[in-house]
């Protein structure tokens, strides 16, 4: 994983179709997807918030989860089977995690 440090926010959600968002009374936290150029999943987790400003640093958080597009069928069907087989809400984490244990390449990213 990489962490890069921006400058004001980064907007590239504004590209990509919003899956989830859920409010706070300091904040919000948003998933976006869209398909790279190059045929990738790309996803973004995006949080900001005086919560997030107290653990970062900063009010914003943007995370990527990259899928190459060879990795897009297996990584679909792996969340299918995982969204109809859990309670749990997915999470970045639990995806990477899902990603690992099925052998599905990916790269991640952090931009505070």
């Amino acid at each position: 994983m990489s962490i890069y440090l921006i400058l004001g926010m980064f907007l590239m959600e504004k590209n990509m179709m919003q899956i989830y968002k859920e409010q706070y009374p300091y904040g919000s936290y948003s998933v976006y997807g869209n398909y790279g150029s190059d045929g990738s999943l790309i996803l973004s987790d995006y949080s900001y918030g005086s919560d997030v400003e107290d653990f970062w640093g900063n009010d914003e958080i943007e995370y990527y989860l990259i899928i190459s597009k060879d990795e897009v069928p297996k990584f679909l069907l792996n969340c299918l089977t995982k969204g109809f087989n859990s309670e749990e809400k997915f999470d970045f984490h639990g995806l990477e995690k899902m990603c690992d244990e099925k052998g599905i390449k990916y790269t991640a990213h952090s931009y505070v």
